[in-house]
């Protein structure tokens, strides 16, 4: 058995570089891919780091696990019965099995020096079912883009599909706490639909950033201004949490129209997951998406957007270090110094 270089989770508060995970072994419908930078998730990664997460599903409770769903990498060997994907290709999440072997669980495994894509299109031309694909969240990208930017690929999808899901289009008023990369990206996005967006945050750095890269029209600094003073009465037809938190969601019902809709997007910690509905405006809708959905439809469409120049991925990391310094990476998110690390294989 060959074994490979991974970040593993061993216990909360406890992240470290391994070499004793097995290197996958390939199915006849699998490709290897050599992974060449993942990007580290401020939320669903943070959260597994410090144990605060809960049970997120996919076995993240059970430690240790190998880190990691915004690898981007190159293939480098397919299975016999592959015939879609090729040598030299670009993916996105590289995965691994649940069980990788020698007592390690994945989450999902993209922080590894090695992971896997599927041929789903192969497996149905022989007579699968999409229920046997190994892996379904998987994505080419253009050799065009280099890995590092395809670290942040991911998440720029997600906020694609968000502002998408949520049904911001030409007129709508937004209204976004948070302005993280994932804020910063949704407000963009919400822009490009059409959305007119007001962002809160506490950090008046993050705030001029989304005015300048994302176009967003208004922002207020909670830490030194009275939220409800500045908005004056205004309201949204859909108010959105991306820091995850209930008592921001209660907060952002205050400002919904009647017939609104309040986005719950953050992940939201193991012990604030329950949401009192007593506590939120009546005649408004709360549209749960605290996990992604569609972001994979919508990559195709994302990366148009980033070739057209509308979207630069560079704006939405401020980071990159060598794997090895994932302690550094854990404490630069931590401190909010940094807006978003991006993990280098190949330093």
């Amino acid at each position: 058995m060959e074994y490979m270089k991974a970040i593993a989770v061993m216990g909360p508060n406890d992240v470290r570089v391994v070499d004793d995970v097995p290197k996958p072994v390939l199915g006849d419908y699998e490709a290897l891919v050599k992974v060449h930078a993942c990007g580290f998730c401020n939320g669903t990664d943070m959260q597994i780091v410090t144990g605060t997460g809960g049970d997120l599903g996919n076995g993240v409770s059970l430690y240790p696990t190998v880190l990691g769903h915004e690898g981007a990498g190159e293939v480098v060997a397919v299975g016999k019965k592959v015939r879609h994907i090729h040598v030299g290709e670009r993916w996105i999440h590289p995965n691994l099995y649940p069980d990788v072997g020698n007592g390690y669980t994945k989450t999902h495994g993209s922080m590894a020096e090695y992971g896997m894509v599927s041929d789903n299109q192969a497996m149905l031309e022989d007579g699968f079912t999409e229920k046997d694909f190994p892996w379904v969240k998987q994505h080419k990208f253009p050799n065009t883009m280099s890995y590092i930017d395809a670290g942040v690929l991911l998440s720029l999808a997600e906020s694609h599909s968000a502002a998408k899901n949520f049904g911001v289009t030409e007129g709508t008023e937004v209204l976004i706490y948070g302005s993280g990369p994932m804020g910063m990206a949704l407000s963009l996005f919400c822009g490009l639909r059409g959305g007119h967006v007001t962002q809160i945050d506490k950090i008046q750095e993050r705030l001029e950033m989304s005015k300048r890269i994302a176009k967003t029209e208004h922002t207020i600094n909670s830490s030194v201004e009275d939220v409800d003073a500045v908005l004056n009465g205004k309201k949204f037809d859909v108010a959105i949490d991306i820091v995850g938190f209930t008592d921001i969601i209660y907060e952002a019902s205050r400002h919904v129209k009647p017939g609104g809709k309040v986005g719950s997007m953050g992940v939201l910690r193991s012990n604030d997951l329950m949401v009192d509905t007593s506590r939120l405006q009546d005649n408004t809708s709360l549209h749960m998406l605290n996990f992604p959905y569609g972001e994979y439809a919508i990559l195709d469409e994302t990366i148009a957007l980033i070739e057209a120049g509308k979207v630069n991925p560079k704006d939405f990391y401020s980071h990159v270090l060598p794997y090895e310094k994932i302690d550094e990476a854990v404490q630069l998110t931590l401190s909010k110094q940094a807006l978003k690390v991006i993990l280098d294989f190949d330093a």
